[in-house]
């Protein structure tokens, strides 16, 4: 009986390098780079090195929600996958931790993280958008595509711009970024919505075909894009975690229930046996 290892790096990004040929995994918030050798100096960058059963905590906790300021939100779970399939065949070993993860982290979520209320990106914009009749949303990614279904509702029409020609969704009117001019398009009460990481002078330029803009939500999450020279005000990314607040405190008994079942994974996993009878090979068969 044989164990393959675990081993995490976490941290902040855009530190310090990630280790060599290690698969890493970034989402605007962390970097998590996987090992098999646990053995590694601790890093001096601020990070967490953690190993099997610690590394499998901190994952499903992550993956669970748990560690994001909007707490219980699901898009990291779709991240999470995009980077499992983002893997090649020399790390088949991760692939399957991870698919561990998934399943673990899908029960957890329904035994005991569902009725917390709405916990999602989409659900958090709907929250601004009381008296607009009209959304616009920059970006073609993953997290526009779960905003928009949000912006539809109550009959919004919705101007979604791109710099790809075929990101086109149903029920909105999409235009790339190279056909951004001064003419006005809507005057209609208008909230405008970031969900890519654009530069501040191309989101002002698309704000002013929209005379009658009501509020800008940017969720882009770097800081660095610069200051936003608009007449309207504008709800950032940290402003809609910090609104989670007081839904987590409602929360926080079925989270420490969920933190008592992760941890409990943890040891199983921590403990667990794996037969190879070929060795290591036939992980990557």
């Amino acid at each position: 009986m044989t164990r393959m290892a675990l081993g995490i790096v976490h941290r902040e990004p855009g530190t310090d390098p990630i280790p060599s040929g290690a698969p890493t995994w970034r989402t605007c918030l962390r970097e998590v780079a996987f090992t098999d050798e646990i053995d590694t100096p601790q890093p001096a960058d601020g990070a967490r090195q953690l190993a099997d059963g610690d590394a499998y905590r901190l994952l499903l906790e992550i993956l669970c929600g748990l560690q994001s300021p909007m707490l219980g939100e699901t898009q990291v779970m779709g991240q999470f996958k995009a980077f499992l399939a983002s893997l090649g065949r020399d790390h088949a070993w991760l692939n399957r931790v991870g698919q561990r993860l998934l399943a673990d982290a899908r029960d957890v979520r329904t035994q005991h993280l569902q009725g917390l209320g709405s916990r999602s990106y989409g659900s958090a914009v709907r929250r601004h958008l009381a008296g607009c009749s009209h959304t616009v949303i920059i970006g073609t990614g993953k997290l526009a595509q779960e905003v928009i279904p949000f912006l539809l509702d109550d009959d919004r029409s919705v101007d979604h711009w791109g710099r790809r020609e075929e990101a086109a969704a149903p029920g909105v009117a999409y235009r790339t970024l190279d056909q951004i001019d001064d003419r006005p398009l809507v005057t209609e009460r208008t909230a405008l919505i970031i969900a890519a990481p654009v530069a501040s002078d191309v989101v002002e330029h698309v704000a002013r075909r929209y005379p009658s803009l009501h509020c800008v939500i940017d969720l882009r999450a770097e800081l660095g894009n610069g200051p936003l020279a608009l007449a309207a005000p504008v709800v950032t990314l940290q402003d809609l975690f910090a609104q989670m607040n007081a839904a987590n405190v409602f929360a926080s008994r079925h989270v420490e229930a969920a933190r008592a079942d992760i941890a409990r994974r943890s040891r199983l996993y921590e403990f667990r046996d794996e037969l190879r009878p070929f060795g290591w090979d036939d992980l990557c068969a």
